[in-house]
């Protein structure tokens, strides 16, 4: 999905001593990708699940590798992000591991003046 239904313009990481990372990601959302074409024609927005695919794979460029979902806790879908409305978004991402290879994971994406999606859950390799 990356470069395809968004591209990362920036990123910061920063790791504690406990383990503990957290990045800042600056995304943009492309309007050509066919995801679009079908979420909905002349009036696109986006999937939800897709929004959870962009965070999962953030949380793998601050991890280092690909991770997948072991368990969604919780997430919340708060406002309606379209890529005519809010082309560029941000993505704040924890990660604190848990076990070899297993994370959880916190991530918001946002804008200035809402809030579009919530996550909590676990990822691993």
């Amino acid at each position: 999905m990356e470069n395809n239904y968004y591209r990362v313009l920036s990123e910061s990481a920063q790791a504690s001593p406990s383990g503990e990372v957290t990045g800042a990601f600056r995304v943009a959302l492309l309007p050509d990708c066919d995801v679009y074409r079908g979420h909905f024609p002349g009036r696109p927005v986006c999937p939800g699940v897709c929004q959870v695919e962009m965070a999962r794979q953030c949380a793998g460029r601050l991890a280092g590798q690909s991770l997948l979902i072991r368990r969604v806790a919780s997430c919340r879908f708060l406002t309606v992000a379209t890529p005519d409305a809010c082309p560029c978004l941000d993505m704040d991402i924890s990660l604190q591991p848990v076990g070899e290879g297993v994370w959880t994971v916190r991530a918001r994406l946002y804008d200035d003046s809402h809030t579009y999606m919530e996550l909590k859950g676990e990822l691993g390799v």
